[in-house]
């Protein structure tokens, strides 16, 4: 009689072990896992290294204020990028100077044609660089939040890899060229003592 409830327990036993053992997961939970797989930093790789580096919407900071002055709305639909309705744009630009202070990750770099430029090393957050390139756009994204991804791995890869190398032995006195992102708005009356977020930045 012992064994036949022995048994039965057994029975009971493997039955639970083999109930909990199984587990099927939802099909949303399956789709989300998918679309989390994704890899951002591949993506932002390519779009730093093989779009903005080698971008053509990049303009010389020199012409982009003449065009600003000429047609400001011709300069903002031809050279700036926004991503909806409003009086700002971002754009792509490159000039050359001579750093002449450097305090807290800011650089100021000075040039006789352009006046004032601050170049932020630090704080490289925001969508800047993102929006600027004209190379991502919203509708690629399901969502806010991975359409937000793309721009926190191109700020890291910016930030963290990039830019530390290039400044590393920079020292007031010393002519750069550099590129990055600015934000602008139609309602500014002046294109000097700018701050842009860098992509790049050599010494010359």
């Amino acid at each position: 009689m012992k064994r036949k409830y022995l048994y039965i327990l057994g029975i009971v036993v493997i039955a639970l072990l083999g109930y909990n053992s199984v587990y099927f997961k939802k099909l949303s939970e399956v789709k989300k896992a998918k679309k989390e797989s994704f890899d951002f930093k591949a993506y932002a790789d390519s779009i730093y290294y093989k779009g903005i580096l080698k971008s053509k919407k990049t303009i010389d900071l020199s012409n982009l204020i003449s065009s600003l002055k000429l047609d400001q709305n011709a300069a903002f639909k031809n050279f700036g990028n926004r991503l909806g309705i409003g009086n700002s744009a971002y754009f792509m630009i490159k000039s050359t100077g001579k750093i002449i202070d450097i305090k807290d990750g800011i650089y100021t770099v000075a040039n006789e044609k352009n006046g004032v430029v601050f170049i932020d090393t630090k704080y490289i957050f925001g969508n800047d660089l993102r929006d600027a390139s004209g190379l991502v756009k919203l509708t690629d994204f399901k969502t806010n939040a991975q359409f937000n991804k793309v721009s926190e791995n191109l700020n890291e890869i910016v930030r963290n890899e990039v830019i530390p190398k290039q400044i590393k032995n920079l020292k007031v006195g010393d002519s750069i060229s550099f590129s990055g992102a600015i934000k602008l708005s139609k309602k500014q009356t002046l294109f000097t003592d700018l701050l842009m977020i860098p992509s790049q930045i050599k010494l010359q």
